[in-house]
């Protein structure tokens, strides 16, 4: 009888060991799931508080066909509450990556494209050949910028009338 009781409290102290080593490794492996779950939802965070929207008349967009190639001016207004990256945006005409000619402005000017700015933008590709009166798919892309280490991303696409 003896015997009977040291063999089960040898296995009952080396389940406690075992136990414990496992609980050790589950809240190690919790803790990883916790900061990646925190750093998803401040990134679903940066997305949700990042929104670019389309200024401006979109049935009367300025098309310039003076030039070798045509341009189109275009306005974004920052309708979201962080501050967007008036250098990280790319602009699509129907579909087509467009090139920004000459610098964007910011309206008012303080250097920063804050929430309610306007950013005007002309861009040009050589592919452009529209007339009057034209409707095209514009696509802007833009980021926020870089906050806690975090970006957000939006898109906005619109169909808009170009006008001579």
């Amino acid at each position: 009888m003896a015997d009977g009781g040291a063999s089960t409290m040898i296995m009952l102290v080396t389940s406690l060991l075992l136990s414990g080593a496992a609980s050790v490794v589950l809240l190690e492996s919790w803790g990883s799931v916790a900061e990646s779950s925190s750093t998803n939802a401040s990134s679903r965070v940066a997305a949700a508080e990042t929104d670019v929207s389309f200024g401006g008349d979109r049935s009367d967009v300025l098309l310039d066909t003076s030039g070798t190639n045509q341009e189109i001016t275009l306005y974004f207004q920052n309708s979201g509450i962080r501050p967007l990256d008036k250098s990280s945006f790319t602009i699509f005409v129907d579909g087509v990556s467009s090139s920004t000619t000459g610098a964007a402005t910011l309206y008012p000017a303080n250097g920063v494209w804050a929430p309610d700015y306007v950013l005007k933008v002309t861009v040009s590709e050589p592919s452009f050949n529209y007339t009057d009166g034209d409707i095209v798919t514009v696509t802007i892309v833009a980021q926020s910028t870089v906050s806690d280490g975090l970006k957000g991303t939006d898109t906005e696409t619109a169909e808009v009338k170009l006008s001579v």
